[in-house]
Formats: structure tokens, sequence, C-alpha cells
């Protein structure tokens, strides 16, 4: 009896010692009436939440409250919107045995998709950029209150000052370029202890823009104003780990948000992409890349558990909506599971259906490759991605460009194309902000880094080119490789934005690049044509792009003779007398004669062009 009466006081005390609940963060910070994912689920962030209920504030919406952390510190509820909501502000009540709280949440219209939301395809050329060493447009904002480090350029680990709105003053250069989108590295909130994290890749708030890029107005003007000049705008996202400062792995949500959080030492990714794609593996093999934290620091996400996948996709679907951006780059795709990423995709699709996503795949080659793609059913599930950065091939481009290795090992990738659904969607590029720059690689050879440019444009691939090497920057591992654009601050002794601030190597380089993307742009058979193979061997690499408009010859050739190249092209659909035009030029070529083409004027890059319409 007595202990029946002992508990009964405790009980009784407990209620009363518990204050009444407090939310102090909604996530999502707002939604959209007449929206495709609904309901949704709400996480709320404050105190004394566990056993508090959540209720809507008027008809039209239905709340189901799923459960609070045992520490009280976060609920999660699941709110249907009705058809009969109207956009607007709307108080909902959190009540316990002790209290009640409450807090605004907003429904907006959702945004015109006219000119938004448009994916990219072969048609295009993205420009990497990494905001923080691109352009500072707003010096005020460099060392936000509270910063650990400071904005210091002469450290190349620290934050340099770029932002949002440097890439917005620069968007006339990119245009200026011949460039059809800009793709930029995450700008979420960010911290990492000891250095600036200036990257982005190391979130501490996926519902915030970092405070030193500028605002989420700094991000709607810069999307706003790309649209209106005819360039897209790629956001990275990164759905498989956080940063180690976000508040969550201090105190997670869920006892299962994070992958191994309690394990001692912390299983580390070791980066095996292929033990995913090898229907032999043992699961233990395949542990470590969907278990194991990147660099064995950042936290990994469970996408297992059903809270955290929906608010993985969620979070994804807001940065869409908020900015009217036209596609996403997946950053480490490979390390979340296939399920997650067969809803995630789903949900992206089924409300922005021309949206794409390119996944971040480093995989050795094209059959491990081919693994992830959409379209067919693999280990239960079909992840729906439509396009993958095409890591054999751009590391086929450093071997054969940059290091002199036979041509053949570009073909020898190419050969395996049949594997993929649609490679054209495949993204190609001779250099990314995680390798050293092409033309450090290439010992400082201009002639290697055009050559590269030119097979990355004229192959039969998406594109994208990182920032910088259009006008021949150099730079070793990061973050070297990640140095500032010249003349993206003020003072600058060079201002590479201007025709006059590029000289020698610069201006060579950006003459060639700019002129081939133009060139790119006005023929569609090097974004939507056919590609022959005519010529491959250990110098020589000759192909033909063919579309219903126009032929494009292209000739790669290290060896650079004197003597005339003959290709037979007899079984090929070009008529005797067909007159090739030469690029840049456009003066007469040659022409097909008794089913050959005779290039008689030698030189490393020739490209030739005809039109099939008389």
């Amino acid at each position: 009896m007595r202990f029946t009466v002992r508990v009964a006081l405790g009980a009784a005390l407990a209620c009363r010692l518990q204050a009444a609940p407090a939310v102090s963060k909604v996530e999502p910070p707002n939604w959209w009436v007449g929206h495709t994912r609904n309901p949704i689920q709400l996480l709320l962030t404050g105190e004394d939440l566990k056993g508090a209920t959540l209720t809507a504030p008027s008809r039209g919406f239905k709340v189901e409250t799923r459960g609070a952390s045992e520490n009280g510190r976060y609920l999660f509820a699941y709110l249907t919107v009705g058809r009969s909501v109207k956009p607007g502000a709307y108080r909902f009540q959190i009540k316990n045995a002790s209290g009640t709280a409450a807090f605004e949440f907003r429904l907006d219209s959702l945004l015109d998709p006219k000119g938004r939301f448009q994916g990219f395809s072969s048609d295009d050329v993205i420009y990497l950029i990494m905001p923080d060493r691109f352009a500072n447009g707003d010096p005020a904002n460099d060392s936000p209150a509270g910063l650990e480090r400071p904005a210091d350029r002469k450290a190349p680990g620290a934050i340099h000052g770029g932002d949002l709105r440097g890439v917005r003053e620069r968007l006339a250069y990119l245009k200026d370029l011949g460039v059809t989108g800009v793709w930029m590295t995450p700008i979420y909130r960010n911290s990492l202890p000891g250095t600036a994290a200036y990257h982005g890749y190391h979130a501490v708030d996926f519902y915030s823009v970092e405070p030193r890029l500028g605002t989420m107005q700094d991000l709607r003007a810069l999307v706003d104003e790309a649209h209106r000049m005819g360039l897209k705008v790629v956001q990275d996202q990164v759905a498989n780990h956080s940063g180690p400062r976000h508040p969550f792995v201090a105190d997670p949500p869920a006892a299962t948000w994070w992958n191994g959080l309690a394990r001692v030492p912390r299983l580390r990714n070791n980066f095996d992409i292929a033990a995913l794609s090898d229907p032999y593996s043992r699961p233990r093999r395949r542990e470590p890349p969907l278990l194991g934290w990147f660099a064995g620091s950042l936290p990994d996400f469970d996408q297992t558990d059903p809270l955290v996948s929906d608010y993985l996709i969620q979070n994804a679907l807001w940065w869409i909506g908020m900015t009217g951006i036209d596609g996403v780059r997946q950053d480490t795709y490979p390390y979340a599971d296939r399920p997650f990423w067969e809803k995630w995709q789903t949900a992206v699709d089924l409300q922005y259906p021309n949206f794409i996503v390119t996944g971040e795949i480093t995989a050795p080659n094209p059959v491990v490759l081919s693994f992830f793609q959409g379209g067919v059913r693999r280990r239960g599930a079909d992840t729906r991605l439509k396009s993958m950065l095409d890591f054999p091939l751009s590391n086929a481009v450093r071997s054969v460009f940059a290091q002199g290795q036979p041509m053949t090992v570009l073909t020898d990738v190419l050969s395996q194309d049949s594997l993929y659904e649609k490679p054209e969607n495949l993204v190609v590029f001779p250099g990314n902000h995680d390798q050293p720059r092409f033309l450090t690689a290439a010992g400082g050879d201009i002639s290697k880094l055009l050559m590269a440019v030119t097979f990355v444009l004229t192959t039969r691939r998406t594109v994208h080119l990182y920032y910088g090497d259009e006008i021949a920057m150099q730079g070793g591992r990061d973050p070297d490789n990640r140095r500032d654009f010249p003349g993206g601050w003020p003072g600058d002794p060079a201002d590479a934005f201007q025709p006059g601030g590029r000289a020698g190597d610069a201006a060579t380089v950006f003459d060639w690049t700019s002129r081939l993307l133009h060139f790119r742009a006005e023929h569609p058979a090097l974004r939507r044509g056919e590609l022959v193979q005519l010529l491959v061997n250990k110098e020589q690499y000759a192909y033909l792009r063919t579309s219903p408009e126009e032929h494009v010859l292209v000739v790669l050739d290290r060896a650079a003779g004197t003597e005339p190249l003959k290709l037979e092209v007899d079984d090929l659909p070009l008529p005797d007398g067909l007159q090739f035009r030469t690029f840049p030029d456009g003066s007469p070529g040659p022409a097909v004669k008794d089913g050959t083409l005779v290039l008689g004027q030698p030189g490393r890059i020739r490209i030739y062009w005809a039109s099939r319409r008389g």
C-alpha cells in the first residue's frame, strides 16, 4: 500500500514539476497550400514537449501527434492541409498537463512555375562556383557576430568573403562566357571546429542560409536574376550527413536519427562504392559505405528511419519551393540507402516533373556508376535518378589530356555507354572542387587544358566547368584548388571578370573556351547529336556528331604531324561534295570526295561543321 501511495505521489509531483510547453523552432518554418507533399512532418524544438499534443487552429487541418523525444526537447507531428485552406499565417497550439503554448505557421502560395524548376540537359553547360571564393558583393557580412574564425583571405582554410550578392553581380560575366547555368556549393548555415567551413558541406541548420553568404532574399534575388538572363541555377544539397556541430548530434530528435552515434570508435566511410553494386558482396562489406561517417567525423543520417527520411525529403522540397531553382546536385549520393532515394526522388518528381537531380557518385567505372541510375529496379528499389556525375569519363579526361595516357582510354569508357539509358544526361567535367586544378595536373601546359575543354564540350554529355578553369587558374589539393577568382574583391591587382584583366594564358584559354561555348550553343549536333568515332589511336581521336540539321567533325591530334589526315566516311551519311567549314573562322574547309575526307591543315584541335539542309 505504501508503495502504491508513493508511486501515485511521485506521479502527481512529476506532473506538477513539468512546466508548460515551449516551442523555439519549427521545421519546416513554412509550407504551401496545394503542394503534393501532404501531410507534412512538423518537427518542433523546445522544452517540455513530451506528452504534449498539437491542435489545429481551424477546420481544414488535420493534426496527428506522433510522439516526442525522451527529454521533451522535440515533438513530431504530421499536418494535413485541406483543400479549403487559404494562404496565410495560422496559429497552432501545443498543450500538456501544465499549460499551453502557441506558434505561428505560414502557408504560402506556390511559386509560379513559369521560368522556374526547368531542369537541365545536354543543351546545358553548368558553371560550378564556390561562392566564398568567387566574388565579395557585401563586405559587411564577411565576419558576422559569433563567428569562431573571422574572414582572412591570407589563410587558405578561412572564410574569404565571397557571397551570393557577389555571384549575382557577376552573372553577366557568365552569360558572356557562354555557360547556361550556375551550380553553387552548399549554402546551408555551416560550422566546423577549427576552420571556417567556407565550402558549405558541414551544415548546422538545414533551414537557414549561411549568414556570411547572405540571406534567403539574396538567394531569391540571385535565382530570379539568373532566370531573367536565361541562366539556370543548380543547388548543391546534402542528404547523407550534417556537420559535426549540428545541434541534432549532441541531442538527437530520435534514437535512430544517426547511424552509429554511440559506437566508439565510429565506423568510418571507406568509400567502397563497388561494394554497393556488386551482387555478390557480403552484408558486412556494405556497412562502411552505407553506415560509416564521412571522413570519420560527419554524422551519418539513418535514412531507414521514416522520421529522418521525411525530414530530408521535405527539406529538399522546401529549398526548391522557396527559391525556384532548376536542379540539384546531390552530394555523396551512394552512401544513403536506395529505398530512401526512391522515396526522395518520387516526391521531387511529383511536385516538379521537369526538375533534374544529378548524383555525385565517384564510381571507378561505368559498371558501378550505372547501378545507381534510375529506370531499373535493383536490390528492391529504383532510384529514379535521371543524371549522374560521370566520374569514369572525367577521370579518363584527366588521364588522357593531363597525363598523356592513350586516347583509347576515352573510347574504352565511351564504349560502355550502352549501360546507361540516356548517356547524354551524364555530367562530364575536366575538373572540380575536390581535385587539383586540371592545369596544375597538366604541369601548367594550357594546350592540354584546351584539348580537355574541347573534348568535354563536344562529346555526348551534359557539361560542367569549374570556376577559374576558363582563365587558366592553377591549384593543388584543397584548399589550394579553391583560390579566389581575381577581381572578385575590391583592390585585387587584376580583374579577370573584365577583358582588360585577362592576359597571356588567361586570355588565350578564356577566348577559346568562350568561342567554343557559343559555338556549342549554336550547333545542335554538339548538344543532341549522335556520336560516331572515325579514328582512334594512341595520339589521335576523331569523331562526328550528327543531328537532323548538321554534322560537326572534331579531331584531337596530339601528334599534329605535317601529313594530311585521311578519314574514310563512305559508310556515313556524308554525300560526296559535302563542304565543311572551319571553326572558329567559318572559312571553307575539307569536302567529301569519293567517300573520303582529307584534312590537310595540321593542328592539335580541329573542328569542322557542315549543314545537312543545303
